[in-house]
């Protein structure tokens, strides 16, 4: 009754206040490239849905790129964001996990905003997702979709109020047409491969390195094996072992099948759309031979949409949207593919195991929790996780009280949960005895094997959005078309754990004029706030506008036939954010009062936390977007941006700036609105399209986008005037790494002998440096080798340069589309196991085959890493060595398609058949170091993967 009474209420102010319509009536956009097309051709006519309304592609005067759900739908991927890669122009896209069915995407619409570095919203079919927005993109599938909209500039975002500073990723999805009921049919089958394999190194090369390792250090040259146990290696002798553990453990192929079905239709009253999508993740492990229950890891993800637009009267519409998915997920004990990944390289080849001759789990004395331990002795657990959507709408054409007004509301409901279930245990842990003569263990720690016992958890948020609006759209004499538009939008978002509800108000108008398809005018603005500001911080104004001249819509260009459009745009504006760090309620000083001293129940204990920082507001971007779109000879199209986005109110820590004496601590010290941010680039989609004839057609497109930020002020206190840099943050880019650079005066970069160390005269406080150790540079000058003498090496957290090209060509009842995609200038620092070689029981990577060695140096052989090590001494810093170059180009998909002859497919009463075959992340071309990990990943990160898929599509 409560939520029933606060929709009445905010449908009542929307009357009073003249609020626009959100949810407008989708149609297939078709539009799947970022390049314009021509608009003399129709494809002007193509609408845009931008989240709150839609507009005439030709009418758009701001920055937008589109990507319809049939494109997406070619990446044989199981989560939407993956398919999103190289196809939305001015969006990055990078794996940050990738395990098969989990994995994370991280995306940025133009880079990044501010040192936050948040990604864009999401908004479906109107309803904003404010939390966890990446994660519930990947709750819907490409069949649901009907188009993905990527807003970027301040022309579409203002309205977005304390939502838009980051971006939106809007998406439609599809809806029901007039007609006889339309069934669509598709079953596919995927095969998975990881796209990289860490060196492997047999059990004798491992104790060969090992002992170079320990002679290094002074150790000796037969520390850790002699050469007898060497020998031993080699020849495979009984109880010399020569394990590699990722292969017995993880499946070079796994599989994933999916099953999809859609029905559609309508009348004039009723118009309806359902989908139901299953994915069945099959198991990627072996070695599993635990007898007394079933630890093999699967998932079954099922997702279903019901859209239903139904029309009451002459006047009054209505739309019921019921969507979600449920997935269900074994494991086994806790653990996903990525903490079992990690197990798989720290134990050296020369271990015994997995287990003991009478079946005790082998460990070493750094490694307890082994692979097979994981796997097969720790129990397993069960997931669910429900994801629901559920939104009602109305909508009143007001026609009868002025032609081309309307008003509507809605009521929209998310929820999500996570509940685990499921027994562990606790196994014996035995470790071999140094003897390799003998298959003789001990006992390691306390552990028993234990009964199973059973564990749950659980986890649960849910959003209620309320919404109203008012539009209102006339076209005076044929050229002077208005189109205005007002909303309020009211959203309360509850978490498990936390007390407090969040609450915030968004609301927005816009005003659009377009005289004669030639001159474009569009201002709007939001006004929005949150409860976690203070009363007179609380609410932000954000105004924009933006313009566009189609100058091949004058007369005098009638007679320039080569050229089909010039639009030239430009849109300058404010958007804002809420998502900037901040503890909750930061504005109030955090006090806590609690029974406590010597009589508890008598006395009190005052913590004093967080200051307050009464004046903290909502961070402000303000972003200006020049661009132009450009067609010429009915088939070349050309899009062109250039955008600059600065914050001057960007929240950080007041620390940098109070020193330490004056009583607070550092980490409680207020937030303020002092930062300052900038991120600047540029776009480019270039495309051409030829029908040859009715059975040859072809298209082939490229997009590019530059973005480069930089903190101007971070909150940085400034360091002493003995630092070769005396700011790591301010002035670079976000994420920028410092590091020593490397010395290669000598050639190599490296201490040749002890000779060199001694001319150097260089005292190192990072360890002191051995023969074959790294070389740096003291940039201060002081002969002190120390942090002071750090400079920013790498390009930041995200790379300058995002490009792709598509192409797609149709010969008959054959198609065929690829993409490429890649980005450049974007290096990293890398470091730990795989990377170090010290870790654990050394952890060697393809590099430190060819380390450092005074017989390698004297012959002129290839060196590609300093002298090996047993623990960590000063080639273990971060420095230009270890700079990773993570450019990359990569065949992102491929497919071939067949559209079976209607024969075949009338057999079965199917309207159209088509069987096709695709790939995804084939190839990978980059210039890293070593092949153990790719560029989006790390040595002990799960890899991309390579997806191989057959689908057949059914239509009837």
């Amino acid at each position: 009754m409560k939520h029933t009474l606060r929709f009445i209420t905010t449908i009542s102010i929307c009357l009073l206040f003249g609020f626009e319509a959100l949810a407008q009536e989708p149609k297939a956009t078709g539009q799947t490239d970022a390049a314009p097309q021509s608009e003399e051709n129709g494809e002007g006519d193509q609408k845009v849905f931008l989240g709150h309304t839609t507009q005439l592609k030709k009418e758009v005067s701001g920055a937008v790129s589109t990507v319809t759900g049939d494109e997406l739908a070619k990446s044989p991927v199981p989560n939407l964001s993956m398919a999103l890669a190289g196809r939305l122009q001015g969006l990055f896209s990078q794996e940050t996990y990738s395990e098969p069915s989990r994995t994370n995407t991280a995306l940025y619409a133009r880079g990044i905003s501010s040192i936050r570095a948040n990604q864009p919203i999401v908004v479906i079919d109107g309803m904003v997702v404010s939390h966890n927005t990446i994660e519930t993109f990947d709750y819907i599938s490409a069949e649901e979709v009907e188009s993905v909209t990527l807003l970027k500039d301040a022309a579409s975002l203002a309205i977005y109020g304390i939502q838009g500073a980051d971006g939106v990723l809007v998406i439609t999805t599809r809806r029901g047409t007039k007609g006889p009921m339309k069934i669509g049919i598709m079953v596919d089958q995927t095969f998975e491969q990881m796209g990289t394999k860490p060196t492997f190194y047999n059990s004798w090369d491992y104790a060969s390195m090992r002992n170079q390792a320990a002679a290094n250090d002074g150790l000796g040259a037969n520390y850790y094996f002699t050469d007898d146990q060497i020998a031993g290696f080699r020849a495979g002798s009984d109880y010399y072992s020569n394990n590699n553990w990722r292969d017995m453990f993880l499946k070079d192929v796994s599989s994933m099948q999916r099953v999809g079905v859609n029905l559609s239709g309508g009348t004039d009253k009723m118009r309806y759309f359902s989908n139901v999508n299953m994915l069945h993740q099959g198991n990627y492990y072996k070695g599993l031979d635990q007898e007394d229950y079933n630890s093999k890891n699967q998932s079954l993800w099922v997702n279903f949409r019901s859209n239903v637009d139904m029309k009451i009267n002459k006047y009054l519409t209505s739309s019921l949207r019921l969507a979600g998915n449920v997935k269900r997920e074994k494991t086994p004990g806790t653990y996903f593919l990525g903490d079992v990944y990690q197990t798989l390289f720290p134990i050296p080849s020369t271990v015994y195991g997995p287990v003991t001759p009478d079946g005790g789990v082998v460990v070493t004395d750094k490694i307890q929790g082994t692979p097979y331990g994981l796997l097969n002795r720790s129990g397993f657990n069960n997931y669910t996780v429900t994801n629901i959507y559920g939104q009602f709408a109305l909508n009143l054409d007001m026609s009868f009280l002025a032609e081309g007004l309307s008003m509507g509301g809605s009521f929209a409901y998310h929820t999500n949960s996570v509940n685990g279930l499921g027994p562990w245990q606790t196994y014996s842990k035995w470790i071999r005895t140094g003897d390799y003569n003998a298959l003789d263990f001990t006992q390691y720690g306390t552990d028993t094997d234990s009964p199973l016992v059973y564990a749950k958890s659980s986890g649960m948020y849910s959003q209620i959005t309320y919404q109203g609006n008012l539009s209102y759209e006339r076209t005076f004499n044929r050229d002077h078309h208005l189109h205005a538009m007002a909303y309020i939008n009211y959203q309360d978002f509850n978490m498990a754990g936390v007390t407090l509800p969040s609450r915030r108000v968004v609301s927005g108008a816009e005003v659009t004029y377009n005289y004669a398809d030639r001159y474009l005018v569009k201002f709007n603005a939001g006004y929005s706030g949150s409860e976690q500001y203070a009363r007179d911080q609380r609410f932000v104004f954000t105004p924009a506008a933006s313009a566009a001249w189609v100058v091949t819509g004058e007369p005098f260009m009638q007679s320039v036939k080569w050229l089909d459009l010039l639009k030239i745009r430009a849109s300058y504006g404010k958007t804002a954010t809420e998502r900037s760090g901040l503890a909750r309620y930061a504005y109030s000083d955090n006090t806590r009062v609690n029974f406590g001293g010597l009589i508890p129940s008598l006395s009190y204990i005052v913590t004093e936390n967080l200051t307050g920082s009464p004046g903290i507001a909502p961070e402000i971007s303000k972003k200006l977007d020049v661009g132009a779109d450009i067609g010429i000879f009915n088939g070349f199209s050309l899009t062109f941006d250039i955008f600059d986005d600065r914050m001057d109110n960007m929240v950080i820590s007041s620390s940098g700036e109070v020193p330490t004496y004056q009583g607070v601590p550092q980490y409680n010290l207020p937030s303020t609105n002092t930062g300052k941010f900038q991120n600047q680039g540029y776009e480019i989609g270039l495309a051409y399209t030829k029908a040859v004839n009715s059975e040859l057609e072809f298209s082939l497109g490229g997009s590019m986008l530059y973005a480069k930020n930089k903190v101007i002020v971070g909150g940085e206190t400034i360091k002493n005037t003995d630092y070769a840099f005396r700011y790591w943050q301010n002035g670079y880019s976000y994420g920028q790494e410092f590091g020593y650079i490397v010395n290669y005066d000598n050639g190599n970069g490296y201490y040749n002998s002890a000779e060199e160390i001694a001319n150097d005269g260089l005292a190192y406080q990072i360890g002191t440096p051995r023969v074959g150790d790294l070389r740096y540079k003291d940039l201060n000058d002081d002969g002190i080798i120390n942090e002071k003498d750090k400079a920013p090496i790498g390009t930041g957290s995200v790379p300058r340069y995002t490009y792709s090209v598509t192409g797609q060509v149709r010969y008959k009842a054959f198609d065929f589309s690829f993409m490429l995609q890649g980005v450049s200038k974007y290096s990293s620092v890398y470091s730990g196991a795989g990377v170090y070689e010290y870790d654990y029981d050394g952890v060697f990577g393809s590099l430190h085959s060819n380390a450092w060695t005074a017989e390698r140096y004297a012959s002129g052989e290839k060196i590609t890493y300093p002298a090996l090590a047993t623990q960590k001494n000063s080639n273990h810093e971060s420095s230009d060595f270890f700079l990773y170059d993570r450019s990359y180009l990569r065949l992102r998909y491929v497919e071939l398609g067949y559209t079976l002859p209607v024969k075949w497919s009338s057999a079965i009463s199917a309207d159209k058949m088509r069987l096709s075959v695709s790939a995804h992340n084939l190839f990978t071309w980059d210039k890293m170091k070593s092949d153990d990990f790719g560029p989006e990943g790390s040595y002990a990160s799960v890899p991309a993967y390579r997806f191989y898929n057959i689908k057949l599509s059914m239509n009837f």
